[in-house]
């Protein structure tokens, strides 16, 4: 089956949540007929979006809560991510010089740069008092 499809969870804002994420992000790839050869690039992706929300978005994550929404399309797979967190725009940070990172000795702080290069299309849209909305596109 190939074609438009639509997929929603909510989820706490809890790390233990990444599996079911996974699991469920992979699943709308496969029927929504998107080519399955982008799912691992897809899910990291995904991965390090919901882990910064989790790490950095929320004072206290148990009160925190994200939703996901994918859409598949027969060009494009595009997933929202929604949170209430402390807002950050992934688009202000500078591309990483990863040769200089890993030669600093650096560990972490790679998640947006993964994102950048997995995904065509990274915007990002805050409205106070309301909510982040991460929005990700991938090309087939």
């Amino acid at each position: 089956m190939s074609g438009f499809h639509r997929h929603e969870m909510r989820i706490n804002a809890d790390m233990g949540e990444l599996a079911r994420i996974r699991t469920e992000v992979a699943e709308a790839i496969r029927i929504g007929g998107f080519p399955e050869a982008f799912t691992n690039r897809i899910l990291i992706a995904v991965d390090e979006a919901v882990t910064n929300i989790i790490e950095h978005g929320y004072e206290d994550p148990a009160d925190g809560e994200i939703e996901i929404v994918c859409e598949v399309e027969p060009e494009t797979f595009t997933i929202s991510i929604i949170d209430q967190g402390e807002s950050f725009d992934p688009r202000s940070m500078t591309d990483i010089d990863i040769q200089r990172h890993v030669a600093q000795g650096k560990a972490g702080g790679l998640g947006i740069f993964l994102i950048r290069k997995i995904m065509d299309v990274v915007d990002y849209h805050h409205e106070t008092g309301k909510h982040n909305r991460l929005t990700m596109v991938k090309r087939r």
